[in-house]
């Protein structure tokens, strides 16, 4: 009891300083509209005051909604680098903002680290490493990473989860489940988005993050994924010395993907470093249907042979084949300018009305006619996608989150291959994996598979049925066959129709005093004030006190 009245109590603070950072930025109409004070805390708790400072609105709506997520840390960060990939959630300008975000946070002490690693492995850090650099050489709002050395003497990167982070995080994540749950009841327009489900979906992604088992079990995939090429490697794990909040993997030198400065001076291929960790992306997207969800040039590093190395695997992203099939069918449509291919597609991928395919199809014109006279060569994957995503995000389709992922994915290593390469195509280099994918959607072993799947699952369809009918017929003779119902997007309704009934039940009762007690003031009966019936007085000044009540709920509604 007492640890949920402490939680409580925090949750409160962390909840007004939320409030706080999203007024200070110019959304106190959104705080407004949630009527905060009336479902969580109370009013006096929160004590909001106004917006003072007006240059705050100088600045777009995007790059406010940046800097408050900036400004409320870790779990809003990672929020807001979430959303960046979902623009059929949010519009493209605000996608291309939150891009921006950054973990600007300074590193925790040496002495943090030691207790984190010394409380997870049961020993001291002196008995674990032979040398390790108290100085981090990175740090962001879930972990940093340090430099160390085994007694093996094998070069290793170690990297420690910030200490009471998971605690923040959970705080936080309760605070947005109730605000979106208070969006859907007051705010109509954001039932579109179901913000209760992006902050549950989300809720699963950060929960993930801050499990680096999780990430070594990535970074295993992709090393059996990758285990027979030399040009693209992942660091090695030490399961011995990893844990859900230590990271422990091997350390390997390289540059930066996009430091071409260095690269120039190291004598390695630019061209041929574009073309790697092109097919390395697309390898993993469009053959293991596992990729890199995050791969901008601080997780990719040139390395000798012109090879890459990718790192910070957390976040990874999957494609199952049917996916990959769908992917390949709408960029084949698109070079035959089939739209109504591509509309189709779509409607499989996502939940498009039969009512609104009509539009999608006419939008889908439009974004084709803007790419009639680019030949192929001259196409610009990110571009492409880009716009395709606009289309998607304006027909108000969902499709798996994974797909935006992918997406993004793909945009960022055409954007590192042409900066080493200006010439660089990403269209050329993906065209490979299409036509293979193609060709194992028709390869008559697969087909014989697919065709031996479907007989298994007609086969027990049809060896079921008489049993399932009998069973529906036997339960309606007896009358005992209960079909229940379930409505949606009715709960408000009900809730409206419980306060207008309460409202005249409260008027009805107003009335009635009002009534009783004028009757009882031409009586001239019962205990007298002022020659007027003490009865009468009390019920006029009940009644006047219910009405005052009443007129102040309405009002604070603000629907008269």
């Amino acid at each position: 009891m007492l640890r949920d009245i402490t939680r409580k109590v925090h949750n409160v603070r962390r909840l007004r300083q939320i409030l706080h950072v999203f007024i200070r930025y110019g959304f106190g109409y959104l705080v407004d509209r949630l009527h905060i004070e009336q479902n969580v805390i109370g009013k006096k708790v929160i004590n909001i005051k106004p917006i003072r400072r007006l240059d705050v609105f100088d600045q777009t709506v995007a790059v406010r909604a940046r800097k408050v997520l900036e400004e409320l840390g870790p779990t809003f960060i990672k929020l807001g680098q979430i959303l960046s990939t979902r623009a059929d959630l949010i519009p493209v300008e605000f996608c291309e903002e939150l891009e921006k975000l950054q973990d600007k946070v300074p590193p925790f002490e040496y002495e943090k680290v030691e207790e984190q690693i010394s409380s997870e492995f049961k020993q001291p850090i002196k008995k674990i490493y032979k040398k390790f650099s108290p100085e981090p050489i990175a740090a962001a709002s879930l972990a940093q990473v340090h430099i160390a050395e085994l007694r093996s003497g094998q070069k290793v990167v170690v990297k420690v989860q910030r200490p009471g982070i998971k605690k923040i995080i959970t705080t936080d994540l309760e605070i947005l489940y109730s605000l979106a749950k208070l969006a859907e009841k007051y705010i109509e327009e954001s039932k579109i988005y179901n913000p209760v489900e992006v902050i549950d979906k989300f809720r699963k992604t950060i929960l993930k993050e801050v499990d680096f088992n999780r990430e070594a079990r990535n970074i295993d995939i992709f090393r059996r994924n990758f285990k027979d090429n030399e040009k693209v490697c992942f660091p090695a794990v030490f399961h011995d010395l990893s844990s859900k909040k230590i990271l422990t993997i091997e350390q390997i030198n390289g540059i930066k993907i996009n430091d071409v400065e260095k690269i120039n001076k190291s004598g390695l291929d630019r061209k041929q470093l574009a073309i790697t960790g092109a097919n390395a992306v697309l390898k993993q997207i469009f053959i293991d249907g596992f990729f890199h969800a995050d791969p901008h040039p601080g997780n990719i590093f040139a390395i000798d042979n012109n090879g890459v190395t990718f790192l910070d695997c957390g976040m990874a992203g999957r494609v199952d084949e049917k996916t990959k099939e769908q992917i390949a069918a709408i960029l084949i449509a698109f070079i035959e300018r089939d739209v109504s291919e591509i509309a189709q597609v779509f409607m499989l991928m996502g939940a498009v009305d039969e009512a609104d395919s009509r539009r999608l199809e006419l939008d889908l014109a439009d974004f084709m006619e803007s790419y009639y006279t680019i030949s192929l060569k001259e196409l610009r994957m990110g571009k492409f996608l880009t716009d395709i995503i606009e289309v998607i995000s304006q027909n108000r389709i969902k499709i798996p989150p994974d797909l935006f992922l992918l997406a993004k994915a793909l945009i960022t290593i055409e954007s590192i291959g042409r900066k080493l390469d200006p010439d660089f195509n990403m269209v050329t280099r993906t065209k490979p994996f299409i036509e293979k994918l193609i060709k194992q959607k028709y390869n008559p072993k697969r087909i014989a598979r697919e065709i031996k799947r479907f007989a298994r699952g007609l086969y027990a369809l049809t060896s079921s049925l008489p049993r399932d009918i009998s069973l529906v017929l036997g339960k309606i003779k007896k009358g005992s066959l209960v079909v229940e119902f379930e409505h949606k997007g009715l709960e408000n309704l009900i809730l409206q129709m419980d306060k207008v009934s309460n409202r005249i039940t409260f008027s009805v009762i107003i009335a009635s005093l009002i009534v009783g007690s004028s009757i009882i003031m031409q009586t001239d009966k019962g205990p007298l004030f002022m020659d007027f019936p003490v009865l009468g007085i009390l019920g006029f000044l009940i009644a006047g006190f219910m009405g005052l009540w009443l007129a102040i709920a309405i009002l604070r509604s603000g629907k008269l």
